[in-house]
């Protein structure tokens, strides 16, 4: 008997997760269209919508007008002020804070200096976000979702390592909240998520790799569906593979890592020692810089050096893991489109001739549109998934 209530309750679950999942990709739909997608039986549907509008996690609109005689169909759509979450994007120079809604959007609300103490570091964070949090009723906030420049636990909510920034095995949730949820991944996994999640393009690829360009570089890797973190939670941090033995020092310790040659650190760094003049208060924006401002030989210069710097670890990526398509995230995205073009070739001429040499390389759909980067659009994400099991 108890055995059979379970199963009952598991697989009312699982169907109210389907059409949470089906209203949250969806701009509007009806019950109707809920019950083909999903293929439940109408009166399950119905009734799985009425609880989730007693608990305000969507709302119907307007009536759909239709041909079809008999009573008009009410839509419905997922209420995006359900529930709202506190998102930081944790980075090497700066550090922005934002709030992302229940459908997955993120918005940019404030920013601060990342200190390099991780103790200045957690004094600033918990200023910044506590202004936040108090205009959040208590009763629809669903924590804090953040992206890190590196290694994370995130079981545990810990960060395991952040090269650029030296820290290690520290515990963002002991100095945060102990009373609110605290989800942690890595940047380049929350990009993965984000792009995933948007870009219609990769509605039926599996096996992804997300390469993340900013000051340092990391990798998101998505195989057979699923984000791949790896044993110790050090998968995909192939800015950090050697690309040359006696390279530049990293700030991982080791020589000749990836990212040595092709973050905007290192590329800031190529054209300043070639006498180029660079614009901007970083090494983001000045890496931007290149391509975007006015100086035509810095720009054909520096971009066949972020072309060939880039396509070194993307052709032992591809070796490697075989993926479908390459996503260039971060500050890759902002890429003209030859260059695009000629990285895509460059890779291809190199790649193993089992791969079919025909390797698609695309920019990130969401880093372009300017206001939010995928990351903090992934930490929106990241804290609903997590979080799944309370709202059904």
């Amino acid at each position: 008997m108890i055995s059979k209530k379970l199963d009952s309750e598991n697989i009312g679950k699982s169907n109210r997760r389907l059409v949470l999942q089906l209203l949250r990709k969806s701009t509007v739909t009806t019950r109707r269209d809920l019950a083909i997608s999903s293929g439940l039986n109408p009166s399950t549907v119905t009734k799985i919508i009425r609880e989730f509008l007693a608990k305000g996690l969507c709302e119907e609109t307007d009536t759909e007008e239709t041909a079809k005689i008999g009573r008009k169909a009410i839509e419905l759509r997922l209420d995006k002020r359900a529930y709202t979450s506190v998102l930081v994007d944790i980075g090497v120079e700066v550090t922005h804070v934002g709030r992302g809604l229940f459908d997955g959007t993120a918005s940019a609300l404030t920013s601060f200096n990342t200190p390099s103490s991780f103790e200045e570091f957690s004094k600033a964070l918990l200023e910044k976000t506590d202004e936040i949090v108090r205009r959040i009723p208590k009763h629809k906030f669903l924590g804090y979702s953040i992206s890190v420049p590196g290694m994370v636990d995130v079981e545990e909510s810990k960060i395991v390592y952040v090269p650029h920034l030296d820290w290690k095995d520290v515990s963002v949730k002991d100095r945060l909240s102990k009373r609110y949820p605290v989800f942690l991944d890595n940047e380049a996994n929350l990009s993965l998520i984000a792009e995933k999640w948007n870009n219609p393009v990769l509605a039926s690829r599996r096996d992804i790799a997300f390469v993340y360009v900013s000051e340092g570089i990391g990798c998101g890797i998505m195989l057979d569906g699923q984000i791949y973190r790896g044993r110790n939670y050090s998968a995909g941090e192939m800015g950090h593979m050697t690309v040359q033995i006696d390279g530049p020092k990293c700030y991982c310790g080791n020589n000749g890592c990836w990212e040595t040659f092709a973050s905007t650190e290192a590329i800031i760094r190529k054209a300043l020692a070639l006498g180029f003049e660079l614009k901007g208060a970083n090494s983001n924006e000045k890496y931007l810089s290149i391509f975007e401002g006015k100086d035509l030989h810095c720009r054909d210069v520096m971009l066949k050096e972020i072309e060939k710097s880039l396509a070194i670890g993307i052709v032992n990526i591809v070796n490697s893991l075989d993926p479908e398509v390459v996503i260039l995230g971060g500050m890759a995205s902002r890429l003209p489109d030859s260059s695009i073009k000629n990285l895509r070739d460059l890779v291809n001429s190199r790649v193993l001739y089992a791969t079919g040499q025909n390797i698609e390389i695309r920019r990130s759909v969401l880093d372009l549109k300017g206001k939010t980067s995928s990351n903090i659009m992934g930490a929106s994400l990241h804290i609903i998934d997590r979080r799944m099991n309370d709202f059904v």
